[in-house]
């Protein structure tokens, strides 16, 4: 394992200053420590190579995909900026299987990005994609839940060192490193989230991560677990690339194309109906909104993508104020923050539903951002999760067709 000397002298820095080499409580300070020598060694990696396992626990344990695989990563070209919005994406090539929350079936997968291109090889149905960027995004999805993103960002424990407040919890081993544990109670501003952190004592590097989520008075955590990490490997160009196997048909994807989202009601089917509050105690319900399109956008304060798709949906609300749409944003899985005044400090007046974590059970939404439309029958016509540049122009034409549909 080649480790680069500045993330060897944050180490050993970080090893001599460890609260598990002092008696009783570590202090503020050492803990503080920890995190920061977590920062300098991660942020002088460029590439990585690693066996990684996403599950859930307590409350999320029966909610969550089951995703185990091998990963490895190059630290993108350009800035996080450029990579939301489709450019400077990092390489990365992820092999592993899937199995969704109350499902038997197993998928395996082989995904695969330079950065411009995208790969999937399908071994059950013997297929072979090859999609352009940022577009091809949607193929990336199930590789995209084994990313330890913190390896590929320029500020990666930032957040952390800035939250509000930091515990030690001792010591655990992951895979074959004693691992330094702290939870992390992140500001308001910061989504008011909480997450356990587990930092090797060895090289200050990350290898867990579990983001707690509190529901009513259930606690659960998506769980993200790192083995076998190589710091640093040498790849060619062509580890990032996938070849068509022999025997297996190409299946091109469009720009336009409508991603196959299996875990999300599907296209046709009738939506189901919901009762939800506003944030002036009105109660807004599916059924009484019959007759209008009807977009839905389920979001956190805390989500990033979340955020960057926001400008979008107030453009359509603008665009469609005076026609028979109804556009919301459904508050699901909020830790803390206020969605209400988000939405005003940020001037969206489209609508806002509250309290949306059933509703989200409903409409099978196991990451956000996640937006469907509905047609005035009640009829589901388009479900997608996760942002994607754009995202607005696609919604605006299913809205239109919906629309004259409707008319017809």
């Amino acid at each position: 394992m080649k480790i680069r000397t500045f993330a060897m002298l944050a180490a050993v820095a970080a090893l001599f200053a460890s609260p598990a080499l002092r008696a009783g409580e570590p202090t503020e300070d050492e803990i503080l420590d920890i995190v920061k020598a977590a920062d300098d060694a991660t942020k002088e990696v460029q590439s990585v190579a690693y066996e990684a396992e996403l599950f859930g626990e307590g409350a999320l344990a029966e909610q969550t995909p089951h995703i185990k695989g091998t990963f490895k990563m190059k630290k993108p070209k350009g800035s996080m900026l450029s990579a939301l919005s489709g450019g400077g994406f990092p390489p990365m090539r992820c092999e592993g299987s899937l199995k969704r929350p109350g499902g038997d079936e197993t998928i395996t997968f082989r995904i695969a990005t330079d950065g411009k291109t995208a790969y999937v090889i399908d071994d059950d149905k013997k297929t072979f994609t090859k999609a352009e960027m940022p577009d091809a995004q949607q193929l990336l999805r199930p590789a995209l839940a084994l990313r330890f993103f913190e390896y590929a960002h320029p500020t990666p424990f930032s957040d952390e060192i800035k939250a509000d407040s930091r515990k030690y919890e001792g010591t655990k081993k992951i895979g074959d490193e004693e691992c330094h544990v702290i939870y992390i109670t992140y500001s308001k501003a910061q989504g008011g989230l909480e997450a356990r952190w587990y930092f090797s004592k060895k090289d200050s590097l990350p290898r867990r991560v579990d983001r707690i989520e509190k529901r009513d008075d259930e606690v659960g955590a998506r769980c993200l677990q790192i083995t076998k990490l190589e710091v640093d490997p040498e790849f060619k160009k062509s580890t990032f690339k996938l070849k068509q196997p022999e025997g297996y048909k190409e299946r091109e994807v469009e720009g336009n194309d409508e991603p196959e989202e299996p875990q999300l009601l599907a296209v046709g089917s009738k939506a189901p109906d919901f009762e939800l509050s506003t944030p002036d105690g009105k109660t807004v319900s599916l059924k009484d909104l019959k007759g209008n399109v009807v977009v839905l956008d389920f979001w956190a304060t805390w989500c990033g993508p979340c955020k960057v798709a926001m400008p979008g949906v107030q453009k359509l609300h603008e665009q469609f104020k005076d026609k028979p749409v109804k556009i919301f944003g459904v508050n699901t899985w909020e830790r803390g923050g206020d969605p209400a005044k988000f939405m005003k400090e940020k001037n969206y007046t489209y609508g806002l539903l509250l309290k949306g974590d059933k509703t989200a059970d409903k409409y099978k939404v196991s990451g956000i951002p996640t937006f469907y439309v509905i047609d005035p029958n009640g009829k589901i016509v388009h479900a997608s999760s996760g942002m994607k540049p754009g995202h607005e122009k696609e919604l605006q034409k299913i809205i239109e067709k919906a629309m004259k549909d409707a008319d017809a």
